[in-house]
C-alpha cells in the first residue's frame, strides 16, 4: 500500500496537464470484422519515440509475416462471456482474447477482458480503466484500475505522433502510446502504436529492445501503394475548410468516394461529371483521400481539411 500510495504521489503532476482527448465518435470503429496481418520487423535502429509530425519510415525495410487474423468489433451480446460484462456496449475481439468497453458520448471505459475460454474473466470494478489518447505529445493521464481487492495505477503518455509508412499502405494519424501499470507488488510498462481514429483495436507494439511488431489492416481502401497520386485530377482549394471544386481527367461519369486517413470511408460514392464540388464542411479536421473510379482507372488525391 506504501509503495502504492508513492505511485500516486509521483504521478500526480500528471494530473495537471492537459485533459485527454478522444475523437468520438470517429475514434470507435464500426461494427465488424477487420482483416489484419502481423508483421515483425525485427530490431528498427533509431526508431523515433517523440515528437509531433514524426515520420516511421519502414516502407524499405524487409519483414517477416508473423500471422493473419481478423479483429472483430462486435455486439458483446455476440460473445461468449456477455454475462460477465452486462455494462459494456462494445467488445473486441483479437483472435481468441475478447476486451469489453463501455462506450459514451464522452469517454470509453475498458470494463475487462477474457484471455481464452480456459481463463476467467478480468473485470474492473468502479472505477474503470479510461481508454483515451492524450491530446498533445508529451501529455499523461492517470487513472486507477480496480478489480476486487487489487488496485492499479495506469499512467497513460502520448509519446509521438505522425506517419507510419508502409512499402504497401500509409498510415496517417498513428500514435505511439505508453501504458504505465504500477500495483501495489508489481508493474508493468507497455509501448503501443494506435490509430488516433481508432481507440479499441492496437496497430503494433514496439518492444524492448527496439524490435517493431506492426498489425497491418487488410481493408483494401487502405492498401494505397503511392499515396497522393491523384493524376489529372484536380482539387481547389486544397486545404480547404469546406466545398472543394473538383475536375477529373476525363468527361467520363467516375464515381468518387471520400476516405478518412484510416481507408474508411466518410462519405458514400457518388456519380460525378468532369467538374463538381463537394462539401467537406461537416468534417473533423485532417487530410482525407479522394478516391476516384473513372475509366477503370483508380485516382487517389489527398485533401486536407481546415477549418478557419
Amino acid at each position: 500500500m506504501i509503495k502504492l500510495c508513492a505511485a500516486l504521489l509521483a504521478f500526480l503532476p500528471y494530473m495537471l496537464l492537459a485533459q485527454p482527448v478522444l475523437e468520438h465518435p470517429a475514434a470507435i470503429p464500426a461494427l465488424g470484422a477487420y482483416p489484419i496481418e502481423a508483421r515483425s520487423y525485427g530490431v528498427v535502429p533509431g526508431i523515433v519515440t517523440n515528437g509531433t509530425g514524426v515520420l516511421w519510415d519502414l516502407s524499405e525495410r524487409p519483414y517477416t509475416e508473423i500471422g493473419t487474423t481478423k479483429d472483430s468489433v462486435l455486439l458483446p451480446s455476440a460473445t461468449p462471456y456477455a454475462a460477465d460484462y452486462p455494462d459494456a456496449t462494445h467488445a473486441v475481439r483479437l483472435v481468441d482474447q475478447f476486451g469489453y468497453y463501455r462506450v459514451s458520448d464522452s469517454a470509453v471505459d475498458d470494463i475487462g477482458y477474457r484471455l481464452s475460454a480456459g481463463s476467467p474473466s478480468f473485470i474492473y470494478s468502479d472505477p474503470a480503466r479510461i481508454l483515451q489518447f492524450p491530446s498533445a505529445v508529451g501529455d499523461s493521464w492517470m487513472d486507477l484500475a480496480v478489480n476486487g481487492s487489487t488496485t492499479t495505477t495506469l499512467v497513460v503518455t502520448l509519446l509521438a505522433e505522425g506517419e507510419l509508412r508502409l512499402a504497401d499502405t500509409t498510415i496517417l494519424d498513428a500514435v505511439l502510446i505508453r501504458r504505465e501499470y504500477v500495483g501495489s507488488s508489481s508493474s508493468a510498462t507497455s509501448t503501443t502504436w494506435f490509430r488516433r481514429s481508432d481507440a479499441l483495436r492496437p496497430l503494433g507494439n514496439l518492444l524492448s529492445g527496439g524490435a517493431v511488431i506492426v498489425r497491418v489492416p487488410q481493408e483494401s481502401t487502405t492498401s494505397i501503394a503511392v499515396p497522393g497520386t491523384g493524376i489529372g485530377i484536380l482539387v481547389a482549394p486544397n486545404p480547404s475548410p469546406g466545398i472543394v471544386h473538383i475536375t477529373l481527367p476525363s468527361n467520363a461519369i467516375a464515381t468518387v468516394e471520400v476516405l478518412d486517413a484510416t481507408g474508411r470511408s466518410v462519405r458514400m460514392p457518388q456519380n460525378m461529371g468532369r467538374t463538381s464540388s463537394l462539401d467537406l464542411g461537416d468534417l473533423q479536421e485532417g487530410t482525407y483521400l479522394l478516391r476516384v473510379v473513372q475509366g477503370g482507372s483508380v485516382h487517389v488525391q489527398r485533401v486536407l481539411k481546415l477549418d478557419r
